[in-house]
C-alpha cells in the first residue's frame, strides 16, 4: 500500500497541491497505523526509525526557530500555528520511511516525477504560446497544470534539472522499460525543460542556468563547455524566436521602469527596516506586512504578504535565530546532495538522480534570492519528498 502511495504521490506533485496533499495524509496515517502495530507485537526495533533520517536534525532546529519566534510574537497558540505551517515538509519523514524499506522505490518514483512533469510542461508551453489557460487566469506565463506561476517555476526547476541530471550522467539507460531509450527519454527530458523555459519567470531561469553549469562542472570539463554552448544557443533561439522571452529579458535593459523589480526594491527595504525592529526572533513567520504597491497593483497584483526573497522574508519574520537555523537547513541539505552524487558506489542512475537533486537545491537557493519559493507549499512538497532520496546516506554521520 505504502509503494503505491509514494508512486502515486511522485505523479501527482505536476497536479494541483490538493491531490499530493490528500495522497500524503493517507500516507502519513498508513505509516502511523504500520508502527502501532508493531509497537503492539513489540516489534519496533526491527523497523527503521523515520526521524533517524539525515537531515532531521536541521529540520527540527529550523521548526523550533520558527515556533520559538511565534513564541515571541503571540504566545504558545501562535508557536504552534507556526509550528503547524511546516507540515509539508513531513513528505521527508514518511518518503524517508517507504524508500528505506525498499530501494527501488526511488527509480519507480522518479519515473512517475519526469513523466508527470513533462505533460505539465509540455502543456505549459501550449498555455504560453497561445495564451489558452482554460483552468487558470490568463498568466503571461505558463503554469502546467497548476493555477499559478510562482508554484509552477519551482516545480519546473527541481523537475527539469532531476532530468538533466540523469541526462548528463548517462544513467538513462539504466531505466526500466521504454525510459531507458534514449529518444524516448530525450523526450520526456525536453517536455521537462519546455517547463522551465515556459514558466518564464526569470529568477527562474537564472537559478535553472547557473545551476546546470555549476553541476555540468562536476561530470567533467569537457561536460561544462558543451552544456554552456548549449545554454547560450537556448538563449540565443529563445531571443529570436520566442517574444516571451525577448520581452521578459529586454526588459531588464531599462530596469527602473520594471514594475518586478521595482517592486523587490520596495519589499527588501521593508523587510530590513522590520529586522531592525525585531533583530532576534523577528515578527513571527505568518505575519509578514501586506503591502499595496501601486504600480503592481494597476497591473493586477494583490496586495503582497512575503518579501520576495526567501533571505529577506526568513530574516524579517524569525530574526537572526530563524536566519540561521534556516541557512543550517540549506547547507545540510546542498552537502548531502553533493557527498551523494559523487559516491562511485552508487549505479550510474542514483548518481544521475542525485547531482539532478542537488542541481535543482542550487537552482531554487539561488531564485530564492528574488522569489519566497521556500514558503510555496507545492515546492515544499516536492522539494522534501527528493530529498528523501538521499536516505539511505551514508554520510548522515557527518551533518
Amino acid at each position: 500500500m505504502s509503494q503505491f502511495l509514494v508512486v502515486a504521490y511522485s505523479f501527482s506533485l505536476s497536479l494541483p497541491i490538493t491531490v499530493p496533499w490528500v495522497i500524503l495524509t493517507v500516507g502519513l496515517i498508513c505509516m502511523f497505523v504500520h508502527f502501532l502495530v508493531l509497537a503492539s507485537q513489540n516489534k519496533l526495533r526491527t523497523e527503521k526509525n523515520p526521524f533517524d533520517a539525515p537531515l532531521s536534525k536541521p529540520i527540527v532546529i529550523f521548526a523550533l526557530a520558527v515556533a520559538l519566534s511565534g513564541a515571541a510574537n503571540g504566545g504558545m497558540s501562535e508557536a504552534f500555528k507556526s509550528f503547524q505551517g511546516l507540515r509539508g515538509m513531513l513528505v521527508y519523514f514518511w518518503a524517508y520511511w517507504a524508500f528505506s524499506n525498499n530501494a527501488k522505490l526511488t527509480i519507480w518514483s522518479v519515473m512517475a516525477i519526469l513523466i508527470a512533469g513533462s505533460l505539465s510542461g509540455s502543456w505549459a508551453a501550449i498555455q504560453q504560446l497561445t495564451g489558452f489557460h482554460p483552468f487558470s487566469f490568463a498568466y503571461l506565463q505558463g503554469t502546467g497544470f497548476l493555477s499559478g506561476p510562482m508554484a509552477f517555476s519551482g516545480l519546473a526547476q527541481l523537475f527539469s534539472l532531476l532530468a538533466l541530471g540523469i541526462y548528463l550522467k548517462g544513467g538513462y539507460k539504466e531505466f526500466p522499460f521504454w525510459l531507458n531509450n534514449k529518444y524516448a527519454f530525450g523526450l520526456v527530458l525536453a517536455g521537462n525543460c519546455l517547463g522551465l523555459l515556459f514558466c518564464s519567470e526569470r529568477s527562474a531561469w537564472s537559478g535553472g542556468v547557473i545551476a546546470l553549469i555549476l553541476i555540468s562542472f562536476l561530470v567533467s570539463k569537457r561536460t561544462a563547455i558543451l552544456t554552456s554552448l548549449s545554454l547560450l544557443a537556448t538563449v540565443v533561439l529563445g531571443w529570436l524566436a520566442l517574444p516571451v522571452v525577448r520581452s521578459r529579458l529586454s526588459a531588464l535593459t531599462n530596469w527602473q521602469a520594471d514594475v518586478s523589480v521595482t517592486s523587490r526594491f520596495v519589499l527588501w527595504d521593508r523587510a530590513w527596516q522590520v529586522f531592525k525592529e525585531s533583530p532576534i526572533f523577528g515578527i513571527g513567520i505568518r505575519h509578514f506586512p501586506h503591502l499595496k504597491i501601486e504600480e503592481a497593483l494597476k497591473q493586477g497584483h494583490l496586495a503582497l504578504d512575503h518579501a520576495h526573497s526567501n533571505y529577506f522574508h526568513i530574516l524579517a519574520t524569525t530574526g537572526i535565530v530563524g536566519f540561521c537555523a534556516y541557512l543550517y537547513l540549506w547547507f545540510a541539505s546542498i552537502k548531502l546532495a553533493f557527498l551523494e552524487q559523487k559516491d562511485a558506489r552508487y549505479s550510474i542512475l542514483q548518481q544521475g538522480i542525485y547531482l539532478g537533486i542537488l542541481s535543482g537545491l542550487i537552482s531554487l537557493a539561488i531564485s530564492g534570492l528574488f522569489e519566497y519559493n521556500f514558503g510555496t507549499g507545492q515546492v515544499r512538497l516536492a522539494q522534501w519528498f527528493l530529498l528523501a532520496m538521499l536516505a539511505t546516506s551514508v554520510y548522515k554521520t557527518r551533518l
